[in-house]
């Protein structure tokens, strides 16, 4: 490293902007850099000349532009990864808590996505309506949806022109958790009961009506009952599986000509009559808006369903442990689960107590939306990403694995290892054609002597590895116990900042394509070790003594790989499979041979 050759550039910058260079000392802040914190040489250089100009008040020289081929498009991003962005800030609002700096949401041509600022180390916050160049951002996840986290290792470059936006617009009852631009008419405001609150109610359209949130810190406005809106790039969140979305009123343009006939279902149902019903009130929760009286899982002859008391049945609470007739009552699908309604007009009367069967037990390989009862082992805990969570991960039995929540609620206890469960009137929910289970309101009753062997081979794929995403190969993690996040080239962690002491992994991330469907895989370490013959130790040697560093790494491992035939066993998480095994598929010459054979040709 020729340190004289750093300074020197830095110095004739220096002296562009007027500041007489103090070249002793950049010598050894380069050195110590370097030298003693591993920083590459071009980050460090840019690092000292940002810090020497922002102590003299000088603005940083824009860099130059990277080709196309460095970013990625907003639709791409998965959690995980580093990436380089451009986009503009469509919303910012206040920060929940003064560990964050700012938050908001950021859009390109392709979608949108939330980002976050942390106070810590913050970079400059972003301004609404402008467009930035974002470097060395992170993807993580947040309540199960990618989040773009901008850290003190962010580089953010205003970009000095507007581009055209287009949102493409959702129906309220396609929505589904992440960001959405909807057209709808504002149908009913509701009490503020949040002190960082500004707004809410109920806002529809054609196909369903949705809750609506508007918090403070951005704009004052407030929206009229009555009034159509054209909202853009709203955030829909999902809770005890109803949905709501947050709007920016700065983002909504009244519609003047326009009018909605509001369908006054929750998303997605399509509700039909029910004749009369008689069923025992399982779990019960009251208050839950203006809207709602309460909702909770009655169970009748036909099976368990999640039932939703409307505030304008103006019918009595109905109590936990109930027997009632209900008349009147329609039963629709939210997200493939069928759920009963009541409304104004239906008749409520308490009856008798009788035997209720107990539910059958459903292995979690058949399971299906709606209400379950489930006999499971907890297999992993996740960390949580809300402060409304109790707990999440991983449950399993001898049929295979799912993810679980739990949310805060009084009475309800965190599952322990190596303890198996049994859940009545569990809620199934489905997303995106995947499968999790809500316990919050199951009846839990542990075993003492049970145990489960929980099935971990999970699913047989195959398919020709046709892309290695970058973060492939080898990779710095960072050592903050139950961090372990990938760090950037310079050993930036999003949460635990510069890690100079990481540790070293080896993993792979790709598209497997079988000629039907594109699936996104990870092989881990061991998998990786296995299928290509090279230990951590071995890659670990060629990034540090290569003059390729880790890109050699992954250009071996892309050579070998790369357009081959793979057979994987995995488990799946949302639209990742991870492999527990994985082996080569060579094809079968013999079979080919018949095949060019009757084809009338041959092998040259």
């Amino acid at each position: 490293m020729d340190t004289h050759e750093i300074t020197t550039r830095i110095s004739q910058k220096l002296k562009s902007q007027d500041i007489n260079p103090d070249l002793e000392r950049i010598e050894a802040k380069i050195n110590r850099l370097v030298s003693e914190f591993g920083v590459p040489p071009a980050e460090a250089e840019r690092t000292i000349l940002q810090d020497i100009l922002k102590e003299h008040g000088k603005e940083i020289p824009k860099p130059q532009t990277s080709s196309s081929s460095d970013m990625t498009r907003i639709a791409d991003l998965s959690p995980g990864e580093w990436v380089t962005i451009e986009g503009k800030v469509v919303s910012v609002t206040d920060p929940p808590s003064p560990a964050v700096a700012q938050k908001g949401i950021i859009a390109d041509e392709s979608g949108a996505i939330g980002f976050v600022i942390f106070a810590k180390g913050a970079p400059a916050l972003l301004k609404a309506g402008e467009w930035y160049r974002l470097e060395s951002a992170v993807v993580d996840e947040f309540r199960g949806l990618a989040n773009l986290k901008i850290h003190s290792g962010t580089t953010v470059t205003p970009i000095n022109e507007d581009r055209t936006l287009i949102p493409v617009f959702t129906s309220i009852a396609d929505l589904s958790p992440g960001i959405a631009s909807i057209k709808g008419k504002v149908i009913q405001n509701w009490e503020v009961r949040h002190d960082r609150m500004q707004q809410t109610g109920l806002i529809g359209d054609e196909t369903g009506t949705v809750k609506f949130l508007v918090w403070k810190g951005g704009s004052d406005q407030q929206l009229a009952t009555d009034q159509v809106y054209s909202i853009h790039y709203a955030a829909v969140e999902e809770y005890n599986g109803r949905l709501s979305v947050t709007i920016d009123p700065a983002a909504c343009s009244p519609l003047e000509d326009g009018d909605i006939e509001v369908q006054s279902t929750a998303p997605g149902a399509m509700e039909e009559a029910l004749p009369r019903i008689e069923g025992k009130i399982i779990s019960v929760e009251s208050s839950v808006s203006d809207a709602i009286a309460a909702q909770g899982i009655i169970a009748t002859a036909d099976g368990a369903y999640v039932f939703t008391l409307w505030a304008k049945a103006d019918i009595s609470p109905l109590e936990q442990g109930g027997w009632y007739a209900i008349e009147g009552a329609s039963k629709g699908t939210f997200r493939g689960a069928p759920r009963i309604s009541i409304r104004e007009g239906a008749v409520v009367t308490p009856i008798e107590d009788r035997p209720l069967p107990p539910p059958p037990l459903t292995p979690i390989a058949e399971l299906q939306p709606g209400i379950a009862t489930i006999r499971v082992k907890l297999l992993q805990e996740w960390e949580s990403r809300s402060d409304r969570m109790l707990q999440t991960g991983l449950v399993g039995d001898e049929t295979g694995v799912l993810k679980f929540i739990i949310w805060k609620n009084e009475g309800v206890e965190k599952l322990q290892e190596n303890t198996v469960y049994n859940f009545f009137y569990a809620i199934v929910d489905e997303y995106n054609g995947r499968l999790s289970v809500n316990l919050t309101q199951a009846t839990a009753l542990p075993e003492e002597e049970g145990d489960i062997e929980i099935a971990r081979d999970g699913t047989a794929i195959q398919g020709a590895l046709v892309h290695i995403a970058s973060g492939s190969g080898i990779v710095k993690r960072c050592p903050e116990e139950g961090c372990n996040r990938v760090l950037s080239r310079q050993n930036f962690c999003p949460i635990h900042e510069f890690k100079p002491d990481f540790k070293y992994d080896l993993r792979i991330r790709g598209t497997l394509d079988d000629g039907h469907i594109a699936r996104n895989i990870l092989l881990p370490r061991e998998v990786v070790e296995s299928l290509f013959q090279m230990t951590l130790a071995e890659a670990q040697e060629i990034a540090e003594n290569q003059p390729l560093g880790a890109d050699e790494v992954i250009r071996q491992l892309t050579e070998r790989a790369l357009g081959r035939y793979l057979k994987v066993t995995a488990r799946q998480f949302e639209d990742l499979f991870i492999a527990n095994h994985a082996e080569w598929l060579t094809p079968d010459m013999s079979r080919q041979t018949a095949l060019l054979n009757r084809a009338g040709g041959d092998l040259a």
